[in-house]
């Protein structure tokens, strides 16, 4: 049997195949939403010009003199560019920055910003990273206590819109939304006080448990405690307008949610949960689990280890030209010290695996974001994968992007 999965995002988007030998019974468990159509840009404009819970952008920019444009860094699959174009039609301004919200996921280059935004954009507007240390102006705090330390340059425009993508994320439920704003262009301070005292994620989790709304948060979206104060946080800067979308499989744009970021962002999530879900299975000899749209946070993709039996081989695939992403907050600064103040070790799922084999071109001998553990077997062909399996009929599962898949 042969399984074809999408690859090397960002960097040529090419598919890679795996051949599996025919007595081995093979399931391949896709999302709903994988091969939904991509939107054309009447329908982006459409959604522009009849916004949910907001006026029209045309209007909102009316009697403004300039804007800043908000947008997901090289960790999220949004095609930025051609809502970019849309927007600064419609709004017509001479002065537009674009402000990337790369939180604490360190720097990106002009390469990268071509990649998001199109050649056109980066040559012809300012395009800067977010500095989550400097630069930043206080406007006090939320009601759970998170400082409101924001992008001082954002705060300066009179129009603030945003760009980004939803997809379920382990620790909002959703991401998309407010979620550009806090982390996306928060300060540090801020970032830790809702990540790590508010919600317990990192080294919080070594003295307590991570809150209640934020376990299992893809089904507790509406209760998230990171998710509402990101929105206060939001609100307090003063984000005007937002563009979510969702993606397919081909990481094309399928459905567009555009005006108020929490009433679009809420409607963008209903239709989420179904675009995303995937049917599961347990007890699997083997789980493949290709990381794709988020490939450089490659260990988003090993939740699927549920599948896995005691003892089983989990394979994880992730061709990242790029890497796994260096992360100020949840990363490793080191080997003997590992430096992120809310650091996060491999999932610690994936210790019902006997044997982990990680496939890709681009291996890192330390990666600054952690994805797996000592134990794993580093390989560069999928014929080096099915060497290690070895020999013997075999039950196998393959998620083809399980960084935007999951289990509802």
């Amino acid at each position: 049997m042969k399984v074809e999965v999408p690859s090397n995002p960002w960097y040529g988007d090419e598919n890679i195949q795996l051949e599996f030998p025919e007595s081995w019974k093979v399931r391949v468990f896709r999302m709903k939403g994988e091969n939904c159509p991509k939107v054309s840009e009447d329908e982006i404009k459409r959604s522009i010009r009849h916004p949910i819970g907001s006026k029209p952008l045309s209007e909102l920019a009316d009697g403004k003199d300039s804007a800043v444009i908000i947008f997901d860094d090289l960790t999220r699959p949004t095609k930025v560019g051609e809502i970019a174009k849309v927007i600064l039609d419609e709004i017509k301004l001479e002065e537009v920055t674009f402000i990337c919200a790369n939180g604490a996921h360190g720097t990106f280059s002009r390469e990268d910003f071509v990649k998001k935004l199109g050649e056109e954009i980066v040559e012809n507007y300012p395009v800067f990273n977010h500095n989550p240390y400097e630069n930043l102006q206080f406007l006090g705090e939320t009601s759970f206590g998170t400082p409101i330390e924001v992008n001082a340059e954002a705060m300066s425009y009179p129009l603030k819109i945003a760009i980004g993508c939803i997809l379920p994320h382990p620790q909002y439920g959703y991401g998309g939304g407010a979620k550009i704003v806090l982390p996306g262009i928060a300060g540090m301070r801020s970032i830790v006080y809702n990540h790590g005292i508010l919600a317990g994620w990192g080294y919080a989790m070594k003295f307590r448990e991570i809150h209640p709304s934020c376990q299992m948060a893809y089904g507790r979206f509406g209760e998230n405690i990171q998710r509402k104060d990101a929105e206060e946080f939001a609100e307090a800067v003063g984000l005007d307008f937002i563009v979510n979308v969702l993606v397919n499989l081909r990481r094309d744009s399928t459905h567009v949610f555009a005006g108020h970021f929490i009433e679009a962002h809420r409607r963008g999530v209903e239709v989420a949960r179904e675009h995303y879900s995937t049917p599961i299975d347990f007890n699997f000899d083997v789980v493949v689990a290709n990381a794709y749209s988020k490939a450089n946070e490659a260990t988003l993709a090993c939740w699927t280890a549920i599948c896995l039996k005691e003892g089983g081989t989990f394979v994880l695939i992730s061709n990242s030209k790029w890497g796994q992403i260096t992360h100020f907050l949840h990363g490793r600064w080191g080997i003997r010290k590992r430096g992120g103040t809310l650091y996060l070790p491999p999932p610690e799922i994936l210790k019902r695996a006997g044997k982990i084999i990680f496939l890709s071109r681009s291996h890192e001998k330390q990666p600054s974001f952690e994805v797996l553990d000592e134990r794993a077997i580093k390989v560069k062909s999928w014929h080096e994968v099915l060497e290690e399996i070895g020999s013997g009929d075999k039950r196998v599962a393959v998620f083809p992007d399980a960084t935007v898949q999951k289990p509802f």
